[in-house]
């Protein structure tokens, strides 16, 4: 299992589709498939800063995670060397289907999350983030069409940006908004055991 307090990731852009590789060349298929949305360059040292800031108010010991590793998971699509490329091609046209004008979004609170033991500690937002809200549920509702295309999907949606992998929990506590403009949404692979991602594929959203 990957150490998360040390997640390390490269963003990249594939220019041929679905068939990029970590530098080994394999195609594992423990690499996980999500769609997300993920703050612009100019956004992710104030993101940075706070969970650094977070860190030690709290006596954390976990390291942040790198600035090119932010973004809001919109919907987890299976693992890469489990789907046939037909497959992630038809999910890539349905995200194409989805029309939605770009929005703003705000996180201006934070809260650890309990999972396997792990408290993540994450951004949150109220009505700053009800656009993802929207667009996530635009992508389901497109993706969902995929015959086998999108294991089965949670009803409820938590928005938030994990900002490190603590074992110790953070009370939910105010936090000065970070926002930015989302412009566009993306696949990503998590390149498994090597903390990497590889953007697949970009959505623009309308101007």
């Amino acid at each position: 299992m990957l150490n998360r307090g040390l997640l390390q990731c490269h963003a990249c852009q594939s220019p041929h589709g679905f068939t990029p590789a970590d530098d080994a060349g394999r195609a594992a298929s423990a690499d996980r498939l999500f769609f997300a949305v993920r703050p612009p360059p100019v956004a992710t040292p104030g993101i940075s800063r706070l969970a650094w800031h977070l860190r030690d108010k709290h006596r954390l010991t976990a390291t942040p995670l790198r600035p090119e590793c932010f973004h809001v998971t919109l919907l987890f699509a299976g693992f890469y060397g489990q789907i046939p490329p037909k497959t992630l091609e038809a999910l890539a046209a349905a995200a194409g289907t989805v029309a939605m004008r770009r929005f703003r979004v705000g996180f201006d609170w934070v809260a650890s999350f309990r999972r396997r033991g792990e408290r993540p500690l994450v951004l949150r937002g109220d009505d700053g983030v009800t656009g993802l809200v929207w667009l996530r549920d635009r992508l389901v509702a497109a993706a969902t069409g995929v015959p086998g295309g999108v294991p089965a999907t949670r009803s409820s949606f938590t928005p938030h940006l994990t900002l490190l992998y603590d074992a110790r929990e953070v009370r939910e506590e105010p936090v000065e908004e970070i926002g930015w403009p989302v412009t566009e949404f993306v696949l990503i692979r998590s390149l498994f055991g090597q903390a990497r991602h590889v953007v697949l594929r970009r959505w623009p959203l309308r101007g």
